[in-house]
């Protein structure tokens, strides 16, 4: 903190800092950038993630649509076929002709069939009673099997679709069967017509689709049994019950769509799109990790943040300069200010700030009507002081004077000023002249006291005379002044080392030096 003076002269408190208006502009500016671009940024970052999950989505669900169609297609050509061998069965009309006529009629639609295991028909105690190519395995205890006692037990002609199974016991492929009930000519149940798919059907149908890397294919049942899983991991096996699980119970709740969901089985977030192959019970499901697809965004997103991030930090350093330089700026208008306004050698206004108070002091008294004092000091025998001891001893006699007589100016609109020389001043706004006399007592007492300047010298003395006046419409400042100094030289002239005071009615007091 420092001192200075304003344009009217009264002192004031400085303190060396950037201007609150200035700093806080710079400040709030900076802080509103940095958050624009920051929203911006952040805007951009999750239209891209919306944009980058949308496309997932997207590509995913035309390979769901994809596998569907193939799928069903697929299962029309078989059920197809076991439609035309059940209606030919039913007709009778190849009883009449040769055997090897009635297989190739019979059968003749399953060529059609990708991936075939084979074709064959049972009767109603579950006895073999043709087949589409020699070594075609029937299942044991068909009678027990759930694709033959669907049929058995319903009337509903429907294609059932079953679980998947081991062709025999001393193989590792798996089928699924694809049925439909045979019926006799009066519509009693007559046997089944079976036909085999092998899973190595959508082994090879879903080979040749881009997944990602850790990504799946699932087929289910609409009972929640896991029908197959490509690529086959250790996790989860075929025939798996997942009806509880809560994906599985949106599956078959939406029917049709996409989410991005924690999985119980691979703990870890992924994207499901998936659909029901038309009017079947079955569910295809593409599952992507959502790492693998926010790979790039993320990558993307640090990228941005940091370069998003060392603009704001660098914003905010330029701005921290600016205002450094706003400061050094301040520091060196203060610097000039109180060089423009304060004596440099006693720190007390100058000769130019004094006279401007006085006369700013003067017309405020004239339109208060309340009285002005003004109050005019000289240090006694300064020339023979300065010329026995030198100006350096000289010049810290005035601060010392100068320094006792501003611990008594203490109202901010007073002012204590350097005159000239070894004269000050003091200017007393609203003072009347008992409350003068008594201020400049304890000026004149605070030198008196002081501690000598140089060891072998005695101390020090003030003498003062001021005057107290109110101002009239017409007249200047400069009949204050001049009473002042008359009254000076009074004090001077009697003495030394006392107070003269002189209103406006002549002289008031004169105070002999205290012994």
């Amino acid at each position: 903190m420092g001192t200075i003076y304003s344009l009217e002269g009264k002192a004031i408190k400085y303190s060396a800092r950037t201007p609150v208006i200035t700093r806080r502009t710079l400040i709030g500016a900076t802080t509103f950038s940095a958050i624009v671009i920051l929203t911006i940024v952040g805007y951009l970052l999750v239209r891209e993630y919306r944009n980058t999950e949308e496309d997932a989505k997207r590509s995913a669900l035309n390979i769901v649509q994809l596998i569907s169609r193939d799928i069903r297609t697929t299962f029309s050509t078989y059920d197809s076929a076991l439609i035309n061998i059940a209606d030919l069965l039913h007709s009778q009309v190849l009883s009449t002709l040769p055997v090897q006529t009635q297989h190739a009629l019979l059968f003749d639609r399953t060529s059609e069939a990708p991936s075939s295991g084979g074709f064959f028909v049972l009767d109603a105690q579950g006895k073999l009673i043709a087949h589409s190519q020699p070594g075609v395995r029937v299942p044991a205890n068909a009678l027990q099997q759930p694709w033959f006692t669907a049929h058995q037990h319903t009337a509903v002609d429907d294609l059932y679709i079953s679980h998947p199974q081991l062709a025999n016991a001393d193989s590792n492929e798996w089928i699924i069967l694809l049925s439909r009930r045979l019926p006799s000519p009066d519509g009693a149940f007559a046997g089944v017509v079976v036909g085999q798919l092998k899973m190595s059907y959508f082994q090879n149908l879903f080979r040749g689709l881009d997944i990602g890397p850790s990504g799946n294919i699932s087929l289910l049942d609409t009972d929640g049994t896991l029908m197959m899983q490509y690529p086959a991991t250790s996790k989860i096996a075929a025939g798996q019950d997942l009806s509880q699980a809560p994906n599985f119970k949106r599956f078959l709740n939406e029917r049709y769509g996409g989410f991005i969901a924690m999985s119980a089985i691979y703990h870890h977030e992924r994207l499901y799109n998936f659909a029901q192959v038309h009017d079947l019970p079955m569910i295809v499901v593409v599952a992507v990790a959502a790492s693998s697809i926010f790979s790039n965004w993320q990558h993307t997103a640090l990228l941005i943040g940091s370069v998003t991030l060392l603009l704001c930090l660098g914003l905010s350093w330029l701005t921290w300069l600016l205002l450094r330089e706003l400061s050094l700026r301040h520091l060196a208008e203060r610097d000039l200010a109180t060089l423009a306004s304060t004596d440099p050698l006693t720190g007390l206004a100058n000769r130019r700030t004094l006279d401007r108070t006085l006369d700013l002091e003067w017309r405020r008294a004239q339109r208060s009507g309340c009285p002005l004092s003004l109050v005019m000091i000289d240090i006694d025998h300064f020339k023979a002081f300065n010329d026995d001891y030198g100006h350096q001893a000289g010049d810290e006699a005035l601060r010392q004077v100068a320094q006792a007589i501003e611990a008594h100016v203490r109202r901010p609109g007073d002012l204590a000023a350097r005159y000239g020389g070894e004269e000050f001043a003091v200017v007393l706004s609203e003072t009347e002249a008992a409350g003068t006399r008594v201020l400049c007592e304890k000026i004149r007492l605070a030198v008196e006291q002081m501690p000598a300047v140089l060891p072998d010298h005695k101390k020090l003395t003030i003498s003062l005379g001021s005057c107290t006046r109110y101002a009239k419409p017409g007249e200047t400042p400069d009949a204050l002044l001049s009473v002042a100094d008359k009254a000076l030289y009074q004090a001077k002239n009697t003495g030394r080392n006392r107070v003269v005071n002189i209103n406006e009615t002549g002289l008031n007091a004169l105070k002999p030096p205290l012994v």
